[in-house]
């Protein structure tokens, strides 16, 4: 097939396509669409190195493989990118083996975080269909790559790869982590498909169009034993204000977004620093709304009111379970009354809550499970989700799962919606009855709904949340996952 190059590029990076009911376990249609912030951030570095780059997001696009390689062998490409996470991993070896068929010469590079929690593992799996994989934060490590083989020179001592040399696997030196994120560029936003039009959060996390996902800080200090922090760690980094604010004015002056989604782990960690934000924003009268993302043993009235000032309207926090027993077990570090505490003063300051909760937990009962429901009902929570434990690469139960029940090792299916981890004393049936119980107990009170239908301002909203309401009903009608 002839093929008209549509320009020279060095660099082409991928976002491999993810289907809704890859994502959600079924054609779940009130779904967001995340930008691949990461590789925006990745293309940008190219860029300062002055290397011509292109993205194509497969997911975002709804690409299918071969149409991905076809647009790929549209550039006069040398490397290709790939990101994964577990649920998307053979998604992007689709990719790499059709790329090792019709453009053998390319090298194919791994990032993201599914190479950086099991980096030989997933090498192993997938032997001859990469050439480097980077480990962790590629800002650094990806531009020292690319330079090392253009110069022909040998790549071992660049620190955060993973590769194999004469059939030997070799994992290099760990790389630090970027203390400062600031030297980090802006995201090449401009190389993405428009961000109005092909991004969005889940509708119940949006309150006006059009909604960008900006992330403003890495790392977590939270022990958490079912979370994979593998790629940013436990040692929290953040963007100055200074240089959030160029971000969100960026984002509002060239791509027209009223609406802010920080995607940070924990928004709360640095107070000092969100009170700083806060107060610019305020200052600078920059009119737009903003949800976020927290810990409650990290929230108090005093920062509450200061985000609600300055356009914060709704915050989610991991809450997990209504047991005392789960939530040590999980390493929490909370208990059921600090839950009660922090949803009560989120709700005073006028900002709405949302919890996020599981079921399948270590050691959890159907007395357990109860408690949760109870207390789920009993909050003044405005949203909820509630997910299956999934044990993923990286976290600290996914090598100690096997203690407490039975789990499924199987990475296509790691999306916290199929049940990959029954424990002990429970069955699949029980954990599918209960999360849809949870669901349904939740969002079909008159409060949810008549909230719903106050949020109803446009035939857009109104479509949208038709969408998902049939979405709703097919997903808690299913039996089984």
């Amino acid at each position: 097939m002839k093929i008209n190059k549509l320009s020279q590029k060095d660099i082409v990076l991928v976002n491999p396509p993810l289907s809704n009911e890859e994502r959600y376990g079924i054609k779940f249609k009130a779904g967001g669409q995340t930008p691949p912030n990461g590789l925006a951030v990745i293309a940008a570095v190219a860029r300062e190195n002055n290397w011509k780059v292109a993205i194509i997001d497969g997911s975002a696009e709804g690409l299918n493989f071969k149409q991905i390689v076809e647009k790929i062998q549209q550039y006069d490409v040398s490397y290709v990118g790939l990101t994964a996470s577990t649920v998307s991993i053979f998604n992007a070896m689709e990719i790499a083996k059709l790329i090792r068929k019709i453009l053998p010469t390319v090298k194919i590079i791994l990032g993201g975080a599914h190479i950086t929690a099991a980096p030989s593992e997933t090498m192993k799996k997938f032997k001859g269909l990469i050439d480097y994989g980077v480990i962790g934060e590629g800002e650094i490590t990806f531009p020292e790559l690319i330079k090392t083989l253009n110069n022909k020179k040998d790549v071992k001592n660049i620190e955060g790869i993973i590769y194999y040399k004469k059939d030997k696997l070799i994992q290099n030196a760990t790389r630090n982590y970027i203390l400062n994120l600031d030297e980090i560029p802006i995201p090449a936003w401009d190389l993405l498909p428009h961000l109005g039009k092909y991004y969005c959060p889940p509708v119940h996390t949006l309150k006006n169009f059009p909604a960008a996902m900006i992330v403003t800080s890495r790392g977590c200090p939270g022990q958490c034993t079912f979370c994979d922090n593998s790629v940013f760690g436990r040692r929290y980094r953040w963007h100055s204000p200074k240089y959030i604010m160029n971000m969100i004015k960026i984002l509002k002056e060239k791509y027209g977004i009223n609406e802010i989604q920080f995607k940070d782990d924990n928004m709360l960690v640095n107070k000092v620093m969100l009170k700083e934000l806060c107060e610019m924003m305020i200052k600078e009268k920059i009119n737009i709304t903003w949800s976020c993302s927290g810990r409650i043993d990290m929230v108090n009235p005093e920062i509450l009111k200061i985000m609600k000032a300055a356009g914060c309207w709704q915050i989610w926090y991991g809450l997990e379970s209504g047991s005392n027993k789960v939530l040590a077990s999980l390493k929490k570090n909370i208990t059921v009354d600090k839950i009660r505490y922090a949803i009560k003063i989120t709700k005073e300051a006028g900002i709405s809550p949302g919890g996020f909760f599981m079921v399948g937990n270590p050691d959890e009962t159907e007395e357990d499970i109860k408690m949760t429901l109870k207390l789920l009902l009993e909050l003044p929570l405005d949203e909820f989700h509630i997910s299956h434990l999934t044990p993923f690469p990286g976290s600290e139960l996914y090598k100690t799962a096997d203690k407490y029940g039975e789990f499924d090792r199987n990475w296509k299916k790691m999306n916290g919606w199929n049940i990959l981890f029954v424990p002990r004393g429970l069955t699949r049936e029980k954990l599918v009855y209960y999360s849809n119980l949870a669901f349904k107990k939740f969002y079909l009170r008159p409060r949810i709904i008549l909230n719903y239908i106050k949020k109803i301002k446009s035939f857009k909203l109104l479509r949208i949340y038709f969408d998902a309401f049939l979405g709703f009903l097919s997903f808690t009608g299913q039996k089984k996952r």
